[in-house]
């Protein structure tokens, strides 16, 4: 028997609670493979011999900085064709009812209006994304 997917909109409240973020509106992006997330500054650093990602982020009124020691660089090719390195980290994301581990890029997109986007390898398998429609489950 196929699984049962939930319907989404284009725009959904989610919380990120391994960031602290109890709600902020993500949007929901079927072109992109990866989601993304924004940060407000990002640093790498070497503590007692390991590298760790020192990540600032500012978004549902909550300002917090995380230390990860877990990451990777990926290339990342945007809308327009031009590839850029980001750093990739893995949280959660909380939808309704869902808590889902995925894998987030982050990148300054603080010239863009939401400052979360969900990709592709999140909705696989969970969700079917009905664009007229926004906050269907948030």
């Amino acid at each position: 028997m196929p699984k049962t997917l939930t319907t989404i909109g284009r725009l959904e409240h989610i919380a990120l609670p391994g960031l602290g973020v109890a709600r902020v509106q993500a949007k929901v992006d079927t072109g992109a493979y990866r989601s993304a997330l924004h940060y407000q500054k990002l640093r790498s650093r070497k503590k007692d011999g390991a590298r760790q990602l020192v990540v600032t982020f500012q978004m549902g009124g909550v300002r917090k900085t995380k230390v990860f020691n877990t990451f990777k660089r990926v290339t990342v090719k945007s809308s327009n064709g031009e590839t850029s390195r980001r750093y990739l980290i893995s949280t959660q994301v909380k939808l309704n009812g869902f808590l889902v581990r995925t894998e987030v890029t982050l990148f300054d997109r603080s010239d863009m209006k939401y400052q979360v986007l969900l990709g592709r390898k999140f909705l696989r398998g969970r969700f079917v994304v009905d664009v007229s429609r926004k906050n269907v489950v948030g």
